[in-house]
């Protein structure tokens, strides 16, 4: 088995870059409703001239900036605050970014349509309560307003549904259904029970999978709407440069994806659902994160020709930081080299160990 890496037990966020292998790393959590064109324009440009131009999209819908600096680091708050990226008070922030919702709401008839209404509620609530109060660690709140992204697709410790036309609220494997007017207020009496639980005793933890479809969202999918996915989850600077150029607004979708409301075309998009490089999740491996033990995202790159349909997850170290699922094929590196897993993921007991990657490949090749 791999060796065990060392785990931060937090998450960088706009008053918190985090020091990585490649420099100081960024994130911002935009608002529901997405980025305007001067804010990706905005993005872009630090991206280019203080970071090393990669900007990453995570499975909550943030971006991320790496290869930053210190002082870039912290100069970045103030000024994504000043384009509407987040609040200028640390505790209203920390507050506001735990909150995520249904990425077509407003675009899709099908999704709820007080979705976004119910997550302003909720996101100008929980700054009502009391002083003493923080999210846990990697704590997270979906508003899931269901539609075409079916109810029960967005995972978070606390999980609002839209669920045969009413509302639901799931804490773990716990679901209320409390009327209308008092949902807002039973989610904040479950924030305030969550305050000292442990990253390890998350809700989410003992949450029931998501045993749906999620749609693959490429290309045109509704009326004003392109989809497009980062290819392993990274674009350039360029290319958030050329969206913003083109006066494209942006939704982030949990899956490192992108809704448009014009089509636009990139190398690192995926908008065809025939692209297999859809079928690849990968971290950010060897170079730029110090726990990596291979170049994760090359060699994830080089076997997608051997994939023939099946999803593969490259891992650097067993964190799994890039997924957490099962996936037919998974590979996590350790100092021998990889382990290999067939339908399963990082946390599963590998077939093999100490395969390099010509190694994979003829495994692939048999399977």
């Amino acid at each position: 088995m791999s060796s065990a890496p060392i785990r931060k037990g937090w998450c960088p966020a706009l008053h918190a870059p985090m020091q990585t292998h490649d420099g100081w790393l960024v994130r911002v959590t935009p608002d529901p409703t997405g980025l305007n064109s001067g804010q990706s324009t905005f993005l872009a440009d630090y991206a280019a001239r203080h970071g090393n131009e990669r900007i990453t999209l995570t499975l909550r819908g943030n971006l991320q900036l790496r290869g930053l600096d210190h002082q870039a680091a912290l100069d970045f708050t103030s000024h994504a605050v000043a384009h509407g990226l987040g609040l200028a008070a640390p505790q209203q922030e920390a507050r506001r970014r735990i909150l995520f919702a249904s990425p077509l709401t407003g675009l899709d008839p099908d999704c709820a349509d007080d979705t976004l209404a119910l997550a302003h509620e909720i996101r100008q609530a929980m700054q009502g309560l009391p002083p003493s109060w923080h999210p846990p660690e990697k704590f997270s709140l979906a508003v899931d307003g269901g539609g075409l992204v079916p109810s029960g697709a967005l995972r978070g410790d606390l999980a609002l549904r839209h669920e045969a036309g009413e509302w639901a609220l799931y804490e773990g494997a716990l679901r209320y259904q409390p009327d209308r007017a008092e949902l807002v207020a039973e989610v904040l009496a479950a924030l305030q029970r969550s305050a000292h639980r442990a990253v390890a005793d998350r809700a989410l933890h003992r949450a029931a999978p998501f045993r749906g479809a999620i749609p693959p969202l490429l290309g045109p999918f509704l009326p004003g709407c392109f989809g497009a996915v980062a290819v392993l989850g990274e674009i350039s600077a360029q290319t958030l440069a050329s969206v913003a150029s083109a006066d494209a607004a942006i939704r982030l979708t949990p899956w490192r994806g992108l809704v448009l409301d014009r089509p636009v075309a990139a190398h690192d998009l995926i908008t065809d659902p025939q692209d297999r490089r859809a079928d690849l999740v990968a971290c950010p491996g060897a170079g730029r994160c110090a726990q990596a033990h291979a170049p994760t995202q090359r060699d994830a790159l080089s076997l997608v020709t051997e994939l023939h349909g099946r999803r593969l997850h490259v891992s650097g170290c067993a964190k799994g930081c890039a997924s957490r699922s099962s996936h037919d094929v998974t590979l996590v590196a350790g100092p021998k080299g990889y382990d290999l897993v067939w339908q399963g993921s990082v946390s599963d007991r590998p077939a093999e160990s100490g395969l390099d990657i010509e190694d994979v490949r003829r495994r692939l090749r048999r399977a």
